[in-house]
């Protein structure tokens, strides 16, 4: 081939895959391969694992109701191991701030009922915004009384951007060492649609009768598993 690669894309795969989807894994896949974002070299790299979820609940007129999606990607790139001895009296300060990126797509949302799982889809305009995106901007020792041997806890603060919207959230998060040196986050926020310019939906099915409520609770356990990068 002339000292060139070349690569094949079925059709199939050329409809399926849009810009911002390539764009997006190229990225990760780089800062995962490397270490290095914004200059800055990290050395130890903690990737999402099949395990991990996050679990959305709200109201409506007629019931409560929970969606969960089971598919997460993402990295966090650190300057050393992250801390997990739990028996320390005061949650360690972190040496830099981590670099986080957690992506969620859409469509891996599911409640278990296709005709809910449709509305929903649509209100959040999946074809034209497949994923959720998470980028941390903060993350210090919570200032709550530690007991050795709980959960060290942190506050997490990172732009979420749904819906094409971004919007600075903080979340109260607990880690804990998991299998191999992995990291097990879970954490939970509450958040109004409204604020991403979703409008809570309201199935035309039943004309109007059924109306969801506008906040809802997202609970989040991320669970990772660590790489020493050269």
């Amino acid at each position: 081939m002339n000292g060139r690669i070349a690569f094949a894309v079925s059709n199939t795969m050329k409809r399926q895959l849009s810009l911002p989807v390539v764009v997006g894994a190229l990225l990760v896949w780089g800062v995962l391969a490397t270490g290095e974002t914004d200059g800055a070299k990290y050395d130890v790299s903690y990737r999402g694992i099949p395990g991990s979820s996050i679990k959305v609940e709200g109201t409506s007129t007629i019931h409560d109701w929970v969606v969960e999606c089971k598919l997460i990607s993402g990295t966090m790139l650190t300057e050393g191991e992250f801390p997990t001895d739990l028996s320390v009296t005061k949650v360690p300060e972190l040496k830099r701030l981590p670099q986080m990126i957690i992506r969620v797509p859409v469509r891996s949302i599911k409640s278990g009922k296709r005709n809910m799982d449709t509305v929903m889809h649509a209100a959040m305009k999946q074809p034209e915004h497949p994923f959720i995106g998470y980028q941390l901007t903060k993350m210090t020792p919570s200032k709550e009384p530690r007991e050795a041997g709980k959960p060290l806890r942190y506050d997490m603060v990172g732009d979420l951007t749904i819906v094409g919207v971004k919007k600075s959230v903080a979340i109260p998060v607990e880690v804990v060492g998991h299998e191999n040196g992995g990291l097990r986050f879970t954490g939970q926020v509450k958040l109004k649609m409204t604020d991403y310019g979703i409008k809570p939906p309201a199935p035309k099915i039943s004309l109007g009768l059924i109306r969801t409520g506008d906040e809802v609770v997202v609970s989040l356990e991320w669970i990772t598993r660590k790489r020493v990068l050269e």
